[in-house]
């Protein structure tokens, strides 16, 4: 159980890439079939429901050879492996290694019937990986990625073995739609309680318009780097909105991308916290009190904050905007019976989810940020693979659809009763793409300083027109007409006639007399202006 596990090692688990987590033996906490939002139904013969453990790693069940696997999701990978003995599947002669950022996996390829989201692959090649602390047994790991990146398909010289389970799948099954979907829950969120699901070709029916959101294009790495071939797409420009409504400033290091101002992103269900260049984690927490960058000694560097600093953070892909809920933008290990960080003043902190990426991704990197677990609790995600399946015989670009499912005034409402006892402290300062009430304890003094020269400088021009608009006004009428005298003549524009006559001017015995039928006689007589202050005392 993850009480049993110290905080240093679950940061451990946090920051590495999850298709090589299982090497903790934890149970996670199900809920139950009844509560859950999302369930398996029998109208849809490609879903799979999934198991959420601590919101660290996601899984699902499998069958491999008649035995019963409970293996992670990953689109991160590609590949399937499996800890244990599947005796009844068939030895192919080959082995394979699979690497990840973190750890991988090792073992003679078998060929075994795989049963997963309701279809059935007779011939499936997968890892079986002898079982040990690192891999415990009936446990494994599904790749759910592009076969370009599949360690198996390499060993294999004939083109229809080999094969990913997905592009199995599909093959098969020519009639199914080639894409996947999936929504990942959140387990302390006190409104939505749910797991999660996964399904293949086929859309969750409450998550329809799903399939009206912008289509993202996967961005193709070069051929000599295929097999580091994620489904990746582009950040808008401006796109990564900082907790003070403002952009963070994105510099790609990838050398194909032309606007150097668009970062490339992997969809990554395998990585727990998001990983973004130092400069990026930086500016999301740095500007809050009590937000520290520590030396975490199994770990290395990761941002820290007081837990009662409410982070709200939005994405942008395909002009539209994505929120992300403040519990996914900092985590507290106490939510998991675990003793929290603390910050150098003694406060108990939350760890930053999105953090600076934490291995290294080569001198010619074709990524630069992974959006994990905690960006894809807050979309419903649709990944079509086009031509990445391992028979395409057409052209067909794959692409990547989000459908927002957090509402910010909710994610507010859900962070007051977990994080702050239901008690409101914060108030509602900053308001960008939907995100407000950022806590006010959590701002900066320079923020704080901006803000208020700002307000008092509005205040000044307010004043400074007035003052203006009056004088100009003052001008215009030629000095100061006490209550009782008449006003002036009313002005109309060219053409127009004038609706009043004046006999004489109004001296307080014949007011103005209203004829439509006759134009505007100048007055007859002058009477001098009489100024009722003069020869009083000033």
């Amino acid at each position: 159980m993850f009480s049993k596990l110290p905080a240093s090692l679950l940061a451990l688990v946090l920051l590495a890439d999850f298709s090589c987590a299982l090497r903790l033996n934890v149970e996670g906490r199900r809920i139950p079939v009844e509560k859950r939002g999302l369930q398996r139904r029998s109208s849809l013969s490609g879903s799979s429901p999934l198991d959420d453990t601590a919101d660290l790693q996601y899984t699902t069940n499998i069958t491999v050879g008649g035995a019963s696997f409970d293996v992670m999701i990953d689109t991160g990978s590609s590949d399937l492996w499996v800890a244990g003995t599947v005796s009844s599947a068939s030895d192919s002669g080959k082995a394979a290694t699979i690497s990840y950022a973190s750890g991988g996996a090792s073992g003679p390829v078998k060929i075994g019937a795989v049963e997963f989201a309701g279809y059935t692959v007779p011939k499936q090649a997968f890892i079986e990986v002898p079982p040990d602390d690192a891999h415990p047994a009936g446990q494994g790991l599904i790749g759910l990625g592009p076969s370009a990146g599949s360690v198996i398909f390499g060993e294999f010289d004939a083109e229809d073995e080999g094969n990913t389970v997905l592009d199995s799948i599909f093959i098969q099954n020519t009639a199914t739609p080639n894409f996947i979907t999936f929504a990942l829950g959140r387990l302390n969120d006190p409104t939505d309680v749910f797991t999660g699901d996964f399904t293949v070709g086929e859309i969750l029916s409450n998550f329809t318009d799903v399939s009206n959101q912008p289509k993202l294009p996967v961005t193709e790495v070069s051929i000599s780097n295929q097999g580091n071939q994620h489904f990746q797409t582009l950040l808008d420009v401006n796109g990564f909105i900082g907790p003070d409504g403002n952009p963070i400033s994105v510099t790609s290091e990838v050398s194909s991308t032309s606007n150097k101002k668009q970062a490339t992103v992997v969809i990554d269900t395998g990585f727990s916290l998001p990983q973004v260049p130092a400069s990026v984690a930086k500016a999301i927490y740095s500007q809050f009190n009590g937000a520290e960058l520590i030396n975490d000694k199994s770990i290395g560097q990761v941002w820290i904050l007081p837990c009662t600093q409410e982070v709200n953070i939005t994405l942008k892909f395909g002009g539209k905007s994505y929120p992300v809920h403040p519990l996914d933008a900092a985590i507290d290990p106490a939510t998991f019976g675990l003793s929290p960080y603390q910050t150098s003043s003694g406060q108990n902190a939350c760890l930053g989810l999105f953090q600076p990426v934490s291995f290294d991704t080569g001198k010619n990197p074709t990524y630069d940020m992974i959006f994990g677990m905690a960006f894809l609790r807050n979309v419903y995600t649709l990944i079509n693979f086009g031509d990445f399946i391992a028979d395409s015989k057409g052209k067909a670009d794959p692409y990547i659809q989000f459908l927002s499912t957090t509402d910010p005034a909710e994610a507010h409402q859900d962070f007051v009763k977990v994080r702050l006892g239901g008690v409101d402290t914060t108030t509602s300062v900053f308001s960008h793409s939907g995100s407000s009430n950022n806590s006010s304890s959590g701002l900066s003094n320079t923020t704080k300083y901006i803000i208020g020269g700002c307000v008092l400088g509005a205040i000044l021009l307010l004043v400074v027109g007035a003052f203006i608009f009056r004088s100009r006004r003052n001008s215009k009428a030629g000095a100061y007409r006490p209550l009782h005298l008449p006003a002036p003549a009313p002005m109309y524009g060219a053409g127009q006639p004038q609706m009043y006559q004046q006999t004489q001017m109004y001296n307080g015995a014949n007011p103005p007399v209203y004829n439509p039928d006759r134009p505007y006689d100048p007055p007859q007589e002058h009477v001098p202006y009489h100024n009722p202050w003069e020869g009083r005392r000033q």
